[in-house]
């Protein structure tokens, strides 16, 4: 959990932060004025931020009304008045604090006890409310179409010519497994980029993958769906002689991903990706291989056709639009 602090004490400040790392906990930012800490919340929003009531430029009140109309996040009020301007707390609270305590010292171990036990007591409603947050997006994100597609000699230009008909919004998600080095792939997602409307990027281990978006393999290691509808990156099968392979994309999208699935195998050398394929088709999936005539290298979908695992067999140009009618 990431915490800033505002208050006009320096020594306060320190305080906290010896605290807060004692605890596990990272500082995010800290400030002595509520100006600056209103455009930090802008630009580094904490999960939790500690305000004193009684700042020098601001009411404490004030400053919580502007981060919550603006940044909102978890709000801890210190008060030095607990007892003598109880009003002042509650109109904090009324702004959006989710909780107050006394300013301690260091003198005053009781307080600064019950500090630790109010950030352990919200990290722990962050963490269940991010757990459930997670779970949400992640049975969204499954209700998506999953459009995978698998090149190699010659796939740059394919690539290029279906992502350019594509809309910048899509309510699928897309996945390009292409036979490239990993120092070259970030390179081929900007010139991609540059050129489609659609958002294109590489693939990071542990992602969500998000609706409309184009993910594309990264390493030198197979690209996978795993069961929790997550990206993830594995050295497994070894000995496989393509990296990254389209099979093993295929198979893990057939095995994990719940819902409508598009297999797409475009030009390139070997049959990486027929089988996988038939998968797809054998599930009763749309499948498409680029033709003879608009392949550089009709390898990897003639391996399919002769396995009869395609729908369409369909020049470059037409693939997008096939893809798009598809999708609902």
């Amino acid at each position: 959990m990431r915490i800033a602090i505002v208050h006009n004490d320096p020594d306060i400040i320190r305080l906290f932060s010896y605290l807060i790392t004692d605890l596990g906990f990272s500082i995010c930012w800290t400030s002595h004025n509520a100006k600056e800490a209103i455009k930090l919340c802008a630009s580094d929003l904490p999960d939790l931020l500690l305000v004193q009531l009684n700042l020098k430029d601001m009411k404490g009140s004030e400053l919580i009304t502007k981060i919550m109309n603006s940044s909102p996040t978890t709000v801890i009020v210190i008060s030095d008045s607990m007892k003598n301007k109880p009003g002042d707390v509650f109109e904090a609270m009324s702004a959006g604090a989710l909780d107050a305590f006394s300013e301690p010292s260091t003198g005053e171990t009781e307080s600064l006890h019950e500090l630790k036990n109010k950030i352990s007591n919200i990290k722990k409603l962050h963490d269940s409310v991010n757990k459930t947050k997670k779970a949400k997006q992640a049975a969204s994100i499954k209700k998506a179409p999953l459009v995978a597609i698998g090149s190699s000699t010659g796939g740059p230009a394919a690539l290029l010519t279906i992502l350019k008909d594509l809309p910048e919004k899509t309510n699928a998600i897309w996945v390009i497994i292409q036979h490239m080095d990993n120092e070259f792939s970030h390179g081929m997602a900007q010139w991609l980029n540059e050129q489609a409307s659609i958002n294109i990027e590489i693939a990071k281990d542990n992602q969500v993958p998000k609706m409309g978006h184009v993910y594309m393999a990264g390493t030198n290691d197979h690209l996978i769906i795993n069961k929790t509808g997550r990206f993830e990156y594995t050295a497994e099968p070894v000995d496989y002689p393509y990296r990254p392979s389209v099979d093993v994309f295929f198979e893990s999208a057939l095995s994990h991903w719940p819902n409508k699935l598009i297999g797409v195998l475009l030009t390139g050398m070997g049959r990486d990706g027929a089988n996988g394929l038939l998968s797809f088709y054998n599930r009763g999936m749309i499948t498409i291989a680029q033709d003879q005539k608009s392949c550089a290298v009709y390898g990897m979908p003639k391996a399919a056709s002769e396995l009869k695992a395609v729908t369409f067999e369909l020049d470059i140009s037409k693939i997008a639009d096939k893809i798009m009618k598809n999708l609902d």
